[in-house]
């Protein structure tokens, strides 16, 4: 793998995610080293861009280094447990879903994310609500991505565009009801055990 196939990941990730698609349908060993790529960046630029908002102190070095491998790692479990979640999905609605190409597919449909930092640095430089427009940065670029995990799924699987939010939003839902069960559920012991 050299730089220039890199570069064509992240091209096709934000102007083709349907070639995308057909690149990662294939399965290779090499697909699982780019999606650890690109989240690492996409981690990276997030820390800087939050650094941008704030005087840093000592602590920076802490959260470059210690702040950089936690939040890999969180990223890397949270996109390996819902790509789980969504190969169950998938072969319950009856599609041959393979784990390996949705976690490629919603790793490499993180690209956009990078493009946090200009966003910060541009609203950062003018002085003009820097926290503002990294929020509502960040909210779009998310969507973005959701939308480049949508077009890879829709293609992959032949699905129209709205089934396939469909099936994206379905373990997102299911995990939210069943958090807010078990919230539910400790409140209630901890309020009898109080009581």
């Amino acid at each position: 793998m050299n730089i220039v196939q890199l570069i064509d990941y992240f091209y096709n990730a934000i102007v083709d995610p349907e070639k995308l698609s057909q690149i990662i349908a294939v399965e290779d060993k090499k697909h699982f080293a780019i999606s650890a790529i690109v989240i690492a960046v996409v981690v990276f630029m997030d820390i800087v861009a939050q650094s941008l908002l704030t005087v840093q102190s000592g602590f920076f070095y802490y959260k470059l280094t210690y702040g950089f491998v936690a939040l890999f790692l969180i990223n890397i479990v949270c996109i390996v447990v819902y790509a789980g979640l969504l190969t169950i999905t998938l072969q319950i609605a009856g599609y041959q879903a393979s784990g390996g190409f949705i976690i490629n597919a919603l790793a490499l449909a993180q690209v956009p994310r990078i493009f946090i930092v200009p966003v910060v640095l541009i609203f950062h430089s003018l002085y003009f609500a820097p926290v503002f427009f990294y929020s509502f940065g960040s909210l779009a670029l998310i969507l973005w991505s959701i939308i480049i995990a949508m077009r890879c799924i829709s293609q992959r699987y032949s699905l129209e565009a709205i089934k396939a939010i469909g099936y994206l939003a379905a373990p997102v839902i299911v995990a939210g009801v069943i958090g807010f069960l078990i919230f539910v559920a400790g409140v209630m012991v901890i309020i009898g055990l109080l009581s």
